[in-house]
């Protein structure tokens, strides 16, 4: 079984390292634990590999993207061959999501892609009644699926319980799911402090670590300490 790399080194340890070829992930988190960040370092570890990348956006821009991924570090300027960045509209998909299901295959088999980021997919399921969430969600799926391409799809987590996706649905369409979260320690029964927490919740056909690991974002991106615990 081949196993790519996230990108962040910490993680790859806790995944035994990397993520399945042809796994399409889960990440979700809360507003501001670096989900959109840790899929930017996933897609740059494929392009500094030589693989060729689509990001899809529901939230930033091109350009937005680029130079977050800049501000740490990321050159994805140098790739520029390698790499198509499209914002699509929400409203605008959901009207003819199957346009979707025939535009994203061929760009992928086009360019040849191996990697997929989509960012965000809360956007995306909001327009959608309950019992036609899932059935978009799945036709993304299996469309990713169908051109055996590895992806991460970020979400938003609940606000009642962090470790699920917004609507509860995404973890179940997926092959993995990595949580992202503050954490708060309990001092004395108070407030205590709070550090960020990234888990892998499940992970299938690996043997991954189930332990909450403290990770930090730092100028260089994300650094997951897999050695030691929260609190």
């Amino acid at each position: 079984m081949e196993l790519l790399s996230t990108g962040v080194e910490g993680l790859d340890a806790m995944l035994g390292g990397g993520i399945p070829k042809g796994h399409i992930v889960a990440v979700v988190g809360q507003y501001g634990t670096g989900k959109t960040t840790l899929g930017l370092h996933f897609i740059y570890a494929g392009l500094r590999n030589g693989e060729r990348c689509i990001i899809l956006s529901f939230d930033e821009d091109e350009e937005s993207l680029i130079d977050d991924a800049r501000s740490f570090g990321m050159d994805f300027d140098s790739y520029s061959d390698s790499l198509e960045v499209t914002r699509l509209e929400a409203a605008e998909v959901k009207e003819s999501l199957r346009k979707i299901k025939s535009d994203l295959p061929e760009a992928i088999k086009g360019m040849g892609a191996s990697r997929v980021l989509v960012d965000t997919i809360s956007v995306f399921e909001a327009l959608f009644e309950e019992g036609e969430r899932y059935k978009a969600l799945a036709s993304i799926r299996n469309v990713l699926k169908d051109a055996g391409v590895t992806a991460i799809i970020t979400s938003e987590a609940d606000k009642n319980n962090p470790t699920f996706s917004k609507y509860g649905l995404l973890e179940y369409i997926c092959d993995g799911a990595i949580s992202m979260r503050y954490v708060r320690s309990s001092v004395n029964g108070g407030m205590g402090e709070v550090k960020l927490g990234i888990e892998v919740v499940k992970m299938r056909r690996v043997k991954h670590s189930r332990n909450p690991k403290p990770y930090e974002i730092t100028e260089s991106g994300i650094v997951v300490f897999e050695r030691e615990v929260i609190f």
